[in-house]
């Protein structure tokens, strides 16, 4: 093959003009990198320990364009039979929650949730070797609410950190009732990431002590970005395909990972909040029945727009450009509404009104009412009561009142208990992170049945503690596009 002087010129020219359009891209990551604030681009900044918080250059970056995460493994055969990961508002055993010494105020809201958890059944309580002054302290607690022993059982298991949502146990069920637990990376904080090992290797979940089979994975999936209807759809933000994708992953590596082990056969993906620093769906929506979601709801005339002092922002928004969480959550209701359940039956949609978040310490903290978990029809609640710049006492009590009548309107009978996070939601999180349920051990037959104390009202505790409609592929994952504002702009 003969090249032409003027050929090679061209060519030259050309490669030249790919090197300097790389060297720009990457210099625009590594700006872009530089100008997110340090919580949102480290991962331990989202829920900091004090050593995370004293070396955050020894922990891992947070953002797609500068995470490289470990190479994906291959994960033993999934189950024969099928499987499927239950609603939270489905039968559940028992729940867990994790404690760690962070002082009085995290005491007190663990002593109202396993109050509340006592109604719906027996809460394990997981704490770490050498902390048995924190052990005799909430026992002292639980003693002054009245709390029965015999509705708490202390459980040992060296931790890092409260999150427990995340770092699992994550249950699924076979068709014939059986158990298993998928362990997901977390690998970040050595000790969380074995407890779903730990606990699936103990003789405290099956009733006859047996272990529990469980699969690991090096998605880092966590329990906080994932909602299941218990009959085969889940929801999650975008995030599922982002930074917790394994390098090497596809999407449809993704997919598969879900539907194997997980039994997603449809999958719907909303947006996240978007200075919010995980990016997990348990912030904005929650299904409360197999087919009734809330959905966050925030102000049209919003005075927050997701931007940070540079002006821009590279959060988990849809449209960095354009970051409005106003607008994607209007964009998640448009996905939601375009889609149904595998039955075919529309998801029936109730809007909780989201405060507004307010600054702390650099960054931004969204007070989530739907943070919660639900335990065999009661609601661990968060609630807020500590004013923010135009706010008051009474606009707090009128927004908590406002979410319990969403939460009983999306599933009546349900019990909602509502609990002081002021001190927790700086962090990120609130009930539903710090704590996870075990589904019963039962075959699907009747399943999901919500279930709910009908006889039982909500009272605050003020001052207290398929279809091809949807965009759908053939495995069901919702194609609609980050941002439907971006189509018609």
């Amino acid at each position: 093959m003969r090249f032409t002087m003027a050929a090679f010129i061209s060519a030259l020219c050309l490669l030249m003009a790919n090197v300097a359009t790389a060297e720009t891209d990457l210099e625009r990551e590594i700006e872009i990198a530089e100008q997110v604030p340090l919580q949102v681009q480290r991962v331990p900044m989202v829920f900091p320990t004090a050593d995370e918080l004293a070396n955050p250059e020894l922990y891992r970056p947070h953002n797609d364009w500068v995470y490289t995460p470990p190479a994906a493994d291959t994960l033993p055969p999934p189950p024969e039979d099928a499987v499927l990961r239950p609603g939270e508002f489905d039968e559940m055993d028992s729940t867990i929650i994790a404690i760690v010494n962070y002082g009085t105020a995290f005491q007190t809201m663990w002593v109202d949730m396993v109050e509340a958890y006592q109604h719906g059944g027996h809460t394990y309580i997981a704490f770490s070797p050498g902390t048995l002054s924190l052990q005799t302290a909430m026992t002292n607690l639980f003693e002054g609410r009245g709390i029965a022993p015999e509705s708490y059982t202390y459980i040992e298991y060296p931790l890092d950190t409260i999150w427990i949502r995340d770092y699992g146990p994550e249950f699924g069920l076979q068709e014939d009732g059986t158990r298993f637990i998928l362990d997901a990376d977390y690998s970040h904080r050595p000790n969380d990431d074995v407890v779903p090992i730990a606990m699936a290797e103990d003789d405290w979940i099956n009733e006859d002590g047996s272990p529990i089979p469980y699969y690991s994975t090096d998605h880092e999936l966590s329990g906080g970005n994932i909602m299941s209807d218990g009959k085969g759809t889940c929801f999650f933000s975008h995030i599922l395909y982002g930074y917790e994708k394994p390098y090497g992953w596809s999407d449809a590596d993704v997919d598969n990972l879900m539907k194997d082990y997980l039994g997603c056969e449809q999958i719907i993906v909303l947006n996240s909040i978007c200075l919010d620093g995980t990016g997990h769906i348990d912030l904005y929506a929650k299904l409360l029945t197999e087919n009734s979601i809330l959905l966050s709801e925030y102000p049209s005339d919003t005075h927050f727009d997701g931007t940070v002092d540079s002006g821009e922002s590279y959060g988990h928004c849809s449209d960095p450009r354009f970051p409005n969480d106003y607008q994607d959550q209007e964009d998640n209701l448009a996905i939601i509404e375009a889609s149904t359940n595998l039955d075919g039956d529309p998801w029936q949609v109730t809007r909780l009104p989201m405060l507004e978040p307010y600054q702390s310490g650099g960054y931004w903290v969204y007070r989530s009412h739907m943070n919660s978990e639900v335990f065999n029809g009661h609601v661990a609640m968060p609630s807020y009561y500590a004013p923010q710049p135009d706010e008051t006492a009474e606009d707090l009590l009128d927004m908590e009142e406002a979410a319990i009548a969403a939460y009983e309107a999306a599933a009546p009978g349900i019990v909602v208990h509502p609990m002081d996070a002021d001190h927790i939601i700086p962090m990120a999180g609130a009930m539903h992170c710090i704590s996870h349920e075990i589904p019963a051990a039962k075959p699907w037959a009747g399943w999901p049945q919500p279930v709910v104390d009908a006889g039982v009202d909500s009272s605050p505790d003020t001052g207290g503690g398929g279809d091809d409609g949807c965009g759908c592929n053939a495995l069901g994952t919702n194609n609609a596009p980050a941002s439907l504002l971006s189509i018609l702009l």
